[in-house]
């Protein structure tokens, strides 16, 4: 029985322990809860008066945005900053009065660049640049208002003394009149006498006119003659100077034997290519002490500095052969010098004309078919047959022979220089 009442009372006591323990559970887990509670609801007071703050600087900046956008009146979008899309999420400003800044500064340039003042950093600059400058237009006008005024002042100071002078003058102007009537008469009366004197002067004038238009044209006319004359000697002389840098004194030979043995009827002679000889050319040979000719070469191949000849027609091929030394002539050629050549008069065989003319200019000559300035050398034929064709004209009558004369060209007959032309 007292065991069993033991037992008893075990039971309730652990029941009551559990629901103490439970209860301080409790008690605990409320009061946590409580203090989270309450932490929460700081955060959230905190959070609520964040969110008002914001709010209301949101709507600051919407009234800011707004206002200034009302000011400035350019109404636009705004996008954000280039590069920057993504951190931007999408978002957008949807504000009244929202503005493009590219938008607003190109306003600004273009009224820095209108008003002709120097770019500035700021709006403020930029309208005390621009204030500055209509200060100083205004200051402008003021002056030239100014002078304006002074100038009308002086203008009436001037009207008033013109009024005063105008009187003058028509007081005077009435005494003047009678005066001018007189002043005319003596004035006619003179005139008169200068327009007889006039007269007189012109026809002395014109007289004087003539007389220089006659001496002009006379002046003229021996001027055309002096310059005439003048051309004629200029070509003379050109001709001359020429003739004399072809022509070597006449006992100055054109060139000498270098290389000769008796027996041999070709040498060696000291003129070549350089001296612009031409095949078929034909030399007197002489001794080089002088005396008569000995017998005759002919160029038969050309070097630069010396030429082969072939030795005929000597006069003694065994005593006086061609040796080293011995001079070379020949009226139609000078070492290094082209002559420009005109065939006058008439040309018969073997040596016609064409023929002739093919032959100098093989030579080296240049041949021309007119007689003018610039022919070296006539070479003169046979009288030409006269107009009648029942006789012979005189070859110096000619007028190309006289122009030949004219000029101061050196002639050379046919018989002269046949030995020295082989067709």
């Amino acid at each position: 029985m007292h065991n069993r009442q033991t037992g008893a009372a075990h039971v309730p006591i652990m029941f009551f322990l559990i629901l103490l323990v439970m209860f301080l559970g409790a008690l605990g887990f409320a009061y946590v809860q409580q203090t989270r509670n309450a932490e929460v609801v700081k955060a959230r007071e905190a959070a609520l008066a964040e969110a008002k703050i914001l709010q209301k600087r949101d709507a600051l900046i919407r009234d800011y945005i707004e206002d200034i956008g009302k000011v400035i009146g350019k109404p636009g979008a705004y996008t954000g900053r280039p590069g920057k899309e993504a951190f931007y999420e999408g978002a957008t400003l949807d504000y009244p009065g929202l503005m493009n800044p590219d938008a607003v500064k190109a306003v600004l340039d273009g009224a820095t660049t209108n008003a002709k003042i120097s770019p500035t950093g700021s709006l403020e600059n930029l309208l005390g640049a621009m204030i500055a400058k209509l200060n100083s237009t205004e200051q402008r006008v003021k002056d030239v208002v100014l002078e304006k005024d002074k100038a009308l002042a002086d203008k009436m100071s001037g009207d008033s003394r013109f009024t005063q002078t105008e009187t003058a003058a028509a007081s005077a102007a009435s005494d003047n009149s009678t005066n001018l009537e007189q002043a005319r008469a003596d004035f006619d009366a003179a005139k008169g006498e200068r327009d007889r004197l006039i007269a007189g002067l012109r026809e002395n004038l014109n007289a004087k006119v003539d007389e220089l238009t006659t001496s002009k044209e006379d002046a003229l006319a021996r001027e055309k003659d002096l310059k005439g004359q003048i051309g004629l000697l200029k070509t003379q002389l050109s001709a001359l100077s020429e003739r004399m840098a072809m022509h070597q004194p006449p006992n100055v030979a054109d060139g000498n034997v270098i290389v000769a043995k008796n027996g041999i009827p070709t040498a060696f002679i000291n003129l070549g290519r350089k001296d612009l000889l031409q095949p078929g050319t034909v030399f007197r040979v002489q001794a080089s002490n002088g005396g008569p000719v000995k017998g005759y070469c002919e160029v038969t191949r050309i070097e630069d500095s010396r030429a082969e000849v072939r030795l005929y027609n000597f006069s003694d091929p065994v005593g006086n052969y061609a040796t080293e030394g011995d001079l070379l002539f020949n009226d139609l050629f000078t070492p290094r010098v082209t002559r420009t050549m005109y065939l006058m008069g008439r040309f018969g065989a073997p040596y016609g004309k064409e023929q002739l003319t093919n032959l100098l200019r093989r030579l080296g000559n240049r041949v021309v078919s007119k007689m003018g300035p610039g022919v070296d050398t006539v070479v003169l034929g046979n009288n030409p047959i006269n107009e009648a064709g029942d006789g012979f004209a005189s070859v110096q009558d000619s007028p190309e022979f006289k122009m030949a004369n004219e000029l101061r060209v050196e002639f050379t007959y046919l018989a002269k220089i046949a030995d020295l032309i082989k067709l």
